[in-house]
């Protein structure tokens, strides 16, 4: 063995292979290898030997035509052996090996692999002949980077020319190896924990891990082979921690990021984890409790975003949530199999055969009773602060509320896709129901990319409607980008008081990516929605729009947007059918209830902007842009028009998701008489709402306020959003949270996230229920008491007080 590392090792160093990239087997004192070798714990060595018999390399694969093309081109060559390793020839890459050549080699090694695995000991001769070529002429050392984003060179190259190894001596064997592990630059698992954080992506995890795996599985040399899974089991672990900032990939509130914001559909890593987490179960490599417990969270949360199904079809999310791929690929990316992988990976991890607590959540999300425990209650509301978004469950349906703040993009926009995503989570109220997208009245033709719908409108949002769609295109043009954010705020976000709970949001309008990429509208609003009892209460203000745009465009509220269809084709408005055909006008002093085709119900009261209702065919462009062929649909629509280029507008609804006429007629006659909702403030600074029938004010502080006499709290000393619900014992539950993550910036790209100290007054004496960790409590010379807490990462603050 001794006599057999040193070959490897020396003809690695003479192939042009540096130290930095070789495997660390080569790097192993050649004095100690043989003693080192036979101290491999045999556990482990059991492990890797299981591993190899488990999952085998598939043998390379290619046609006859193929492999005589190849073998003409090697003739052609006229490639000379000067040594067991070495071969002449003219060097055919130039200055610059570049993309292309890599391509070409990579299927070339394939090619000529399969040769060798057909032809004998002819085509084993070309395979050896051309790789020794390719390292005498230190071809891997020039060769470019992958990168991971480039789904098709990192899927296809690296598995090119990994298919000469079940083909290959040890001594190739090796060299392919090392080559690999340096194309996919596998030396970061070998760095500290934060050299990972500080590098990783989701893209990383994702395409990278199973070649990591293989690669080592497939090393000749076991101690080697054994490390590298150690390594990868512990580069696994260290990728769950949560990251600062902007960085890739989890967060506090199990949220996951990519292209620096919550990207639910890039989060597909989600399922290498658990695959190979799966793979290391019952052995020395397999997850710690911890990272288990960061895992298991950052699943739950994409779940807990998305429907319930019986199965993995149809659990849609939001399309604010969508990224760039609205309507389409908004099924949660990870399998109901896996899940009950995580569940049993759970187990051991926690020292017991299944994580119950994960199970009760699969029966729930699953709606089955597959696992003997009952499904949990999740229905309630839940914050995201790293998404800016709070989510609303109730049986049936999921209500998602979205904006963007300056650092966390609402949509994005790419090359061909999703070309009219600007408002697509404009301080959006979306409402799905189970069984899909038509089920939500959502575009279900997924071959059309959404062509039909009406993108200025997003159901909640309030925009700045465009009458000429190559317009509301970053540049006009189908191939420039575009992240869409707030100019200046940082204020979006939720907090939840677990039943129930308050989203708002302040926006500013952003025009520019890097360049101003559209006309500026100056568009501005805030907004608050207070989810509670199976309803939402929405108010807006402060909005209000101007610009060197068409005086065309008017400024809405957008209620909602239904595509219809056989099943779902019933627009009802005060009580009466409307047709398809028609547009309707809803003057001011009349108030308006409304059930939409998908079962939604809207009460809007007297005192409102003109509301116009249309129900007609509809032709719009694709969500890849003009070029794309344009499609027509049947849809329902509904928006509050705050005119042309307003100031300081506003709006109140009410959404009642799951309604019938009954039951919108109780709500409008409740909230006529004032018995439901109520505004008790409703300024640029500071909205408060009132639910009567449970003695809840939720509180929006977009800044700073003092003075106040609406409920128990008198002011807060900073922004944020506070919930205060009087029980009927006297005492007093809060829920408090910061939804602004206060981003200080760490370089040019890089942002952290910074905690806010809290102080609020509330009136007279209170003292708290048990010991509640960073909450303080102080008696004021006034009289009254002065709580003070230090909000972290957007997560809330729970606290019972009861009068002293």
């Amino acid at each position: 063995m001794k006599l057999k590392r040193n070959i490897i090792f020396t003809i690695l160093l003479g192939a042009g292979m540096t130290a930095a990239y070789l495997p660390a087997m080569a790097m192993v004192d050649m004095e100690n290898v043989q003693s080192a070798q036979q101290s491999i714990d045999e556990g482990k060595l059991r492990e890797l030997q299981d591993f190899r018999k488990k999952y085998k390399l598939s043998d390379p694969k290619a046609s006859n035509n193929e492999l005589k093309s190849a073998q003409m081109a090697l003739k052609m060559l006229m490639l000379q052996r000067t040594g067991d390793y070495t071969v002449t020839g003219a060097d055919l890459w130039g200055d610059k090996v570049t993309n292309q050549h890599l391509r070409d080699v990579a299927k070339n090694v394939r090619i000529l692999s399969y040769g060798a695995l057909t032809l004998g000991k002819s085509g084993k001769a070309d395979l050896d002949l051309y790789l020794d070529f390719l390292f005498t002429h230190n071809f891997f050392m020039r060769m470019p980077k992958l990168v991971y984003s480039n789904y098709s060179d990192v899927r296809k190259i690296p598995t090119d020319l990994m298919s000469a190894l079940p083909v290959l001596d040890d001594v190739r064997k090796a060299k392919v190896i090392a080559a690999v592990q340096k194309l996919l630059e596998v030396d970061i698992i070998r760095k500290g924990d934060k050299a990972i954080l500080n590098w990783i992506s989701s893209d990383y995890i994702f395409n990278v891990v199973p070649y990591v795996f293989n690669l080592a599985i497939a090393n000749p040399d076991d101690q080697q082979a054994i490390q590298d899974l150690q390594l990868l089991s512990g580069f696994l672990r260290v990728c769950t921690r949560y990251n600062v900032g902007n960085k890739d990939i989890l967060k506090p509130d199990g949220t996951g990021f990519h292209h620096n914001a919550h990207y639910n559909g890039y989060m597909y890593s989600y399922r290498t984890w658990v695959e190979y987490f799966y793979r290391f179960k019952g052995t020395s490599l397999m997850i710690d409790k911890k990272s288990y417990e960061r895992l298991k969270k950052a699943i739950v949360t994409i779940y807990m975003t998305a429907v319930c199904a019986d199965g993995d079809k149809d659990r849609i999310y939001a399309t604010s949530m969508a990224g760039r791929h609205p309507f389409y690929s908004t099924e949660v990316p990870f399998t109901q199999k896996l899940f009950e992988q995580l569940i049993e990976i759970g187990g051991e991890a926690m020292g017991t055969d299944l994580d119950m607590d994960l199970a009760a959540y699969y029966n729930y999300f699953f709606k089955t009773n597959k696992y003997s425990v009952p499904a949990i209650d999740a229905n309630g509301f839940y914050q995201y602060n790293y998404s800016s978004a709070g989510v609303y469950r109730q049986p049936g349906w999921v209500a998602v509320m979205k904006a963007p703040t300056a650092k966390l993009w609402g949509a994005e926009i790419y090359n061909k896709t999703n070309r009219f995503g600007r408002y697509q989570s404009h301080g959006t109220l979306e409402v799905l129901y189970e069984g899909g997208l038509e089920n939500s009245g959502y575009p279900s033709k997924t071959e059309n990319k959404a062509a039909g719908w009406d993108w200025n409108m997003m159901p909640g949002s309030t925009t700045v409607h465009y009458t000429d769609w190559a317009e509301m295109m970053p540049y006009k043009n189908d191939k420039d980008r575009f992240d869409q954010k707030a100019r200046t705020s940082d204020f979006a976000g939720a907090v939840s008081n677990n039943e129930y709970g308050l989203f708002a949001s302040a926006f500013d309008q952003d025009d520019n990516w890097g360049s101003q990429r559209f006309v500026p509208t100056n568009l501005t609003f805030c907004k608050s929605v207070l989810a509670i009892d199976g309803m939402l209460f929405s108010i807006g203000n402060g909005i209000s729009a101007k610009g060197d745009y068409s005086d065309k465009m008017i400024t809405a509220t957008n209620l909602f947007q239904t595509i219809t269809s056989k099943k779902f084709n019933r627009l009802s408005v005060n009580g009466k059918n409307v047709g398809s055909g028609n547009k309707l006008t809803i003057p001011s002093a009349e108030a308006l209830t409304v059930i939409n085709p998908v079962s939604t119900g809207y009460f809007v009261p007297a005192g409102h902007d003109e509301i116009t209702i249309v129900y007609d065919k509809q032709e719009t462009p694709s969500s890849e842009g003009l070029a794309a062929k344009p499609a027509t649909e049947v849809a329902a629509k509904a928006y509050i028009n705050h005119g042309v280029k307003p100031e300081k507008k506003s709006y109140s609804f009410v959404v009642v998701p799951a309604a019938d006429e009954n039951k919108m007629k109780e709500v409008a006659d409740k909230q006529t008489k004032g018995e439901l909702f109520s505004i008790v403030e409703m300024q640029d600074s500071l909205h408060i709402i009132k639910y009567a029938p449970k003695n809840v004010l939720a509180y929006s502080f977009f800044t700073p306020a003092k003075g106040l006499n609406a409920g128990e709290v008198i002011s807060s000393a900073t922004e944020l959003l506070l919930i205060e619900e009087k029980q009927s014992d006297g005492s007093l539950v809060l829920a408090i949270s910061n939804p602004n993550l206060r981003p200080k910036m760490l370089n040019k790209k890089d942002w952290r996230e910074m905690p806010t100290p809290a102080f609020i007054e509330l009136k007279g004496t209170w003292e708290a229920e048990g010991n509640v960790q960073g909450v303080f409590l102080k008696t004021m010379e006034n009289g009254n008491t002065e709580l003070s807490c230090l909000l972290r990462n957007g997560l809330p603050v729970h606290v019972k007080l009861k009068k002293m």
